[in-house]
């Protein structure tokens, strides 16, 4: 094969059934931990906000939640994070203790009451869980086609002349 159509090959993206393969030939590679996905209201206790003003803001955030508001305006209106307060799939030890204390001890669809870490004051409502285990291909689809296409570079490197 010339040497311009085997790069050619060589660099275009992996397919569904070559990712398919990886993923059932190197299963044990995506173990992945315990995590979860949240819905997150956090008012900062700083110079913007003493610690009677922040409890104050979450109280408020809490009442809108208890009449049945949705969740990401509420969060858009009181949360120092900025946007609808969803924070993706993570495990415990990338939040400090304190949080994770609370938010990997609530159920599905559950919302925590106000609590306080050194940063200020939470609401917290857990979206999902996922118990440890290997990860799903839909969560790693995307790192597996890095890997082969990574892997088809330093191929295409190595078979230079």
């Amino acid at each position: 094969m010339p040497r311009s159509n085997q790069a050619s090959l060589e660099l275009r993206p992996p397919t569904r059934k070559e990712i398919d393969y990886y993923y059932k030939t190197h299963r044990s590679q995506f173990w992945a931990p315990e995590r979860i996905r949240i819905a997150h209201i956090v008012k900062n206790i700083d110079e913007s906000a003493d610690r009677d003003t922040a409890r104050t803001v979450i109280e408020r955030a809490q009442e809108e939640l208890a009449r049945g508001e949705d969740y990401a305006v509420v969060a858009e209106r009181y949360s120092d994070c900025g946007g609808n307060g969803e924070i993706s799939w993570f495990p415990r030890g990338v939040m400090v203790e304190e949080f994770d204390d609370v938010v990997f001890n609530l159920n599905k669809d559950e919302t925590s009451s106000i609590f306080e870490t050194r940063f200020g004051f939470h609401l917290v409502k857990l979206l999902d869980k996922r118990s440890e285990g290997i990860a799903p291909l839909s969560e790693v689809r995307d790192e597996i086609s890095n890997l082969l296409r990574k892997g088809r570079m330093r191929k295409l490197v190595a078979d230079r002349p």
